[in-house]
């Protein structure tokens, strides 16, 4: 904050504001102006770092080559790494940064989920002063960070294989169901509080919703859930390359089937030097770039090149075939429900009916603060007002004030932090 003096008149202005005026009445009852201007930048300045990019983050290029215990130990925070076994038996990794002091009866701490080909790397990408872990734990937050079962920290069951169809018999719906309550009761044992607060991106909005509205005994261990790019309607999406899937899901999946295929894109080191080769930096807008454009919506100026390079290191990091298709399964019926097994006996002895089970939204009573984008080509704003009528408590959504910001944006966007994370900063405190 600055500080500014007038004879014995003292007035502090705030950080994190954009530059303005306030008139303030001194000692001697003359006025003056005091100008109170922002000194905590939002982003680093733009510099060049090796391989051509240009970044206005503090990265580096091998930041796509490491683990996200090794990013955190590089940028100099406490980690500590803990395991979480969930009922049906998944062996689920659980990254916390914890408080470098103790923290306070009023801090709850705080989980942060990712979102569909993810993993904890999410939050983390954009480096110090940026990404969202790292400015929860800046302000003395107690951070902790999820990998949901079948990403490439979180591969392993108490009987299964990960080679083994058995393993990857899930969706997104397991996730919700046994993954966060297991995870969620961890942090609050290992914590000794009775609730935290949830920041979720993406499928990492879905799987709450899915557990809130499953087991809604779990929103009272939610202070509030900060829900970005929310998918949980996806009946209208802009993207080619997911409209091309929604419709042709089934062939796809019963192709990955009979080829054994029962995960998709599984996490492979060589996959970023791959990019490096085929997508080299000194091409603005290359392949790669065009493609994920298409999937999340583009804005090339808004994006920054190498942090939109690192995410190669890290995503896609695995899921499951059956988790693709249930996402496409609710494009094509424009509800928010349970797995369809596409026939009649099947859902009878899933689910006691011939048709899947809507999800209760309105079971779904912790306080809910939504961030959607308006170039979102997989979350149309459409799914976003739709879903916002069906919630009992929520308490803002917000479009991101850039026109142009995307779903991807969310993690990686070069104003990512004044946009979106400053504001939910702001809410936190």
């Amino acid at each position: 904050m600055t500080v500014v003096r007038y004879g014995n008149t003292i007035r502090v202005c705030p950080v994190r504001w954009s530059t303005f005026f306030t008139r303030s009445l001194s000692t001697n009852g003359q006025w003056f102006w005091v100008i109170c201007v922002m000194v905590l930048p939002l982003v680093t300045s733009t510099r060049v770092t090796t391989g051509g990019y240009e970044s206005v983050f503090a990265i580096d290029e091998e930041d796509g080559m490491l683990e996200t215990s090794e990013l955190i130990h590089k940028y100099g925070y406490p980690i500590e790494r803990h395991e979480v076994i969930t009922d049906d038996g998944y062996v689920l990794a659980l990254t916390r940064i914890p408080p470098k002091d103790k923290p306070s009866n009023l801090s709850l701490p705080k989980l942060l989920v990712h979102g569909l080909f993810a993993s904890s790397a999410d939050f983390l990408i954009i480096g110090p002063n940026n990404s969202l872990a790292y400015l929860l734990a800046d302000q003395g937050h107690d951070v902790w960070m999820a990998d949901l079962r079948g990403n490439r920290y979180s591969r392993r069951h108490t009987t299964l294989s990960p080679d083994s169809r058995a393993f990857w018999d899930y969706t997104w719906h397991e996730m919700g169901y046994y993954d966060l309550p297991a995870t969620i009761d961890h942090i609050l044992h290992v914590t000794g509080t009775r609730r935290l607060h949830y920041i979720g991106y993406s499928q990492g909005t879905t799987v709450f919703f899915v557990m809130a509205s499953s087991r809604p005994e779990y929103n009272e261990k939610i202070s509030r859930m900060y829900a970005l790019s929310p998918a949980v309607y996806v009946e209208h999406v802009r993207s080619p390359i997911f409209r091309w899937l929604a419709e042709n899901g089934p062939a796809v999946k019963c192709f990955l089937d009979t080829m054994g295929l029962w995960q998709v894109l599984p996490h492979n080191k060589a996959q970023y030097a791959l990019q490096r080769t085929l997508c080299p930096a000194s091409i603005a807008r290359n392949i790669c770039v065009q493609m994920l454009e298409l999937l999340v919506g583009p804005n090339p100026n808004g994006t920054d090149t190498l942090a939109q390079h690192v995410v190669a290191g890290h995503n896609p990091s695995g899921a499951s075939s059956k988790q693709l298709l249930h996402f496409a399964q609710l494009n094509r019926c424009g509800r928010f429900q349970q797995f369809d097994h596409a026939r009649k006996d099947l859902n009878r002895a899933a689910y006691g009916s011939e048709h899947p089970p809507k999800y209760n939204l309105s079971a779904v009573t912790t306080p809910i603060v939504i961030f959607y984008a308006l170039n979102d080509w997989m979350v149309d704003p459409a799914n976003v007002v739709r879903l916002s009528s069906g919630l009992p408590n929520l308490v803002s959504m917000t479009a991101v004030e850039d026109p142009n910001f995307n779903h991807l944006d969310f993690i990686i966007a070069k104003r990512v932090r004044e946009l979106v994370y400053d504001k939910i900063l702001l809410d936190l405190n």
